[in-house]
């Protein structure tokens, strides 16, 4: 049963992957308009969050999804300014993959930080997962 479950996270994570990437490029704009892209981003997040990450990744993985939700926030800045001199297009795709991956990683990380925070609120148990 783990080892179907190990599969099942992973499989997840390669489609969360493939279509943040895919669907931040063809999405049209800075964010992806195809209301499945998104479902799918979002579903795939939650089975990350559930099956993937232990207490041990925790911290990481939430310092990185920040750093994704901060840059996919700049994308409607000056901050991807030098991107849109070089090409408008490839300023568009980079900012719409950022915003997808942030869409990927958020769902994830409500369940990554509620495992964390219950692993440390055990005494004795934190770090095991």
């Amino acid at each position: 049963m783990a080892n179907m479950l190990a599969k099942i996270g992973k499989a997840a994570f390669v489609i969360g992957v493939l279509f943040a990437i895919f669907g931040g490029i063809w999405g049209g704009t800075a964010e992806p308009t195809n209301h499945a892209v998104i479902a799918v981003l979002l579903i795939a997040g939650v089975v990350i969050g559930l099956l993937n990450i232990t207490v041990r990744e925790a911290t990481p993985v939430l310092i990185a999804t920040l750093a994704l939700i901060i840059l996919g926030i700049w994308g409607t800045t000056d901050a991807y300014r030098p991107v849109y001199d070089l090409s408008q297009g490839l300023a568009e795709n980079v900012i719409g993959v950022v915003d997808s991956f942030a869409l990927l990683m958020a769902p994830a990380v409500v369940f990554i930080a509620l495992r964390a925070v219950i692993a440390v609120a055990r005494p004795g148990e934190a770090g095991s997962s």
